[in-house]
């Protein structure tokens, strides 16, 4: 079913162009406005796939109502109604109009345009496509339309006109600043609509430009929103390092990785899709060879990073070989070395005493504290400690209880569950509390102190 936004000052005249349309009653719904303001209230509170608008309105210039709307709502096509189409037939069409048809309208062919035209209103919707391939899509077939693009977040348009980006709208932003925002939006839905070819344009980089620009944009604002070094050079806090020797990193399939090449100065993102132990890592390739159709350099080196409970982990790997079908992946040497530092924010004592562990449903566990800090700490779980192990989530409140060194009384620290790992055997937990504990902070300064650990 589509909606016609009919607007004729004269009753007479509405009424009948309401009742012409009617003949389509299954395909067509029909609301009418006798003015221009009473017709920007209904496209801002309903969804309008059509517009049959007068060509003359009182003390109005010819076709300046048209005209008016269909610079703002680029995406809904517009039909002109006009007593003498023969002389406004031509300032209708430029001023937006797709068409311009002869009041009164009786003959049942243009109600199939009509109908046509309420069609093309929306082409289609899209979902869990990337919004690039989306437009790379349409500029190699050389399309003509308004993309409206849905997130959590707010929504905005995407003009093209054959295949090319010409303007982009969300907000109060405009252009390219449009664009960059829109492009950095992910899990996407969008309406693919009409344009009449009004749009602005503001816009005259060449696709893939616009593309590399907002994802470098949107690297820039993921780095500086993370609290985490990125840089082996000069790292913030002195690093750590191991060998993986008989080791299996602390890798999951699908865990997600930052990358670094030397010959990119941009920060990518990858995955881990594959691992044999103390041979190879295998990695998705970042979506910017695949955009950009560059080749990845098997013998290139690049630094690899990822976040596991609390610690950032860096290392250099080679490229041993690189796929492009069925998928884009890249085959890694597996790591000798690897650096690593703590990404906390308060500093941490090691610990070994025991605590008990409240879930969320009221099961208690016996636990070990492994360290402990005033914001947080890290706890271990064994089956041998435990008839079985607790069911646990990120974000899970948990209430821990113990007795703190040097204090007598027990203690009940609240928080929720930040990150875990389970095995068959065992579950390690990091909890973050709610709230601060005055007597925890004295207890882990005096530890400190003690044992100088910094």
């Amino acid at each position: 079913m589509k909606t016609v936004l009919i607007i004729e000052p004269v009753v007479s005249e509405l009424e009948s162009i309401m009742n012409f349309c009617r003949l389509s009653s299954d395909e067509l719904t029909t609301i009418s406005a006798r003015d221009y303001q009473r017709s920007l209230t209904i496209l801002d509170e309903k969804q309008i796939d059509l517009i049959l608008c007068s060509t003359s309105f009182p003390d109005s210039e010819p076709c300046r109502v048209i005209n008016d709307l269909a610079k703002t709502f680029t995406y809904i096509p517009i039909i002109a109604i006009s007593e003498s189409p023969d002389d406004d037939q031509g300032l209708a069409l430029s001023s937006g109009a797709s068409a311009c048809f002869k009041k009164p309208l009786e003959n049942e062919t243009l109600l199939e345009q009509i109908t046509e035209l309420a069609d093309a209103s929306k082409l289609g919707t899209v979902r869990g496509v990337p919004l690039h391939s989306l437009l790379q899509m349409h500029e190699n077939d050389g399309q003509s339309c308004t993309l409206h693009i849905f997130s959590d977040i707010s929504s905005g348009f995407i003009f093209l006109e054959d295949g090319t980006v010409i303007n982009a709208e969300v907000g109060s932003l405009t252009g390219e600043a449009a664009f960059y925002e829109l492009i950095s939006w992910d899990e996407v839905i969008v309406d693919i609509r009409f344009f009449n070819g009004l749009s602005n344009r503001e816009i005259g980089t060449p696709l893939i430009s616009l593309i590399m620009e907002g994802f470098r944009l949107k690297d820039e604002r993921n780095d500086t929103s993370q609290a985490p070094p990125t840089s082996l050079i000069k790292p913030k806090q002195r690093l750590e390092q191991i060998s993986t020797t008989g080791l299996r990193l602390a890798l999951e399939l699908g865990q997600n990785l930052t990358v670094n090449f030397d010959s990119i100065d941009l920060t990518l993102e990858s995955m881990l899709i594959g691992m044999i132990p103390e041979h190879c890592l295998i990695i998705a390739t970042p979506p910017h060879f695949i955009v950009t159709q560059t080749e990845v350099t098997p013998g290139s080196v690049i630094l690899v990073k990822f976040n596991h409970m609390e610690q950032l982990y860096l290392f250099r790997a080679r490229i041993t070989r690189v796929i492009t079908t069925p998928q884009h992946v890249l085959f890694l040497e597996y790591p000798t070395i690897i650096h690593y530092h703590d990404i906390r924010k308060a500093t941490r004592a090691s610990a070994s005493f025991p605590c008990l562990v409240k879930t969320q449903d009221g099961s208690v566990f016996n636990g070990i504290f492994k360290d402990i800090s005033s914001t947080g700490a890290l706890l271990h779980l064994t089956r041998k400690e435990n008839d079985s192990l607790p069911d646990v989530d990120i974000r899970q409140p948990i209430t821990l209880s113990c007795s703190l060194p040097e204090f007598n009384d027990k203690l009940e620290l609240e928080g929720s569950i930040k990150n875990f790992k389970k095995d068959d055997q065992s579950l390690q937990i990091g909890a973050e509390f709610s709230k601060p504990y005055p007597l925890l902070d004295q207890s882990v300064d005096r530890y400190l102190q003690t044992i100088r650990l910094k």
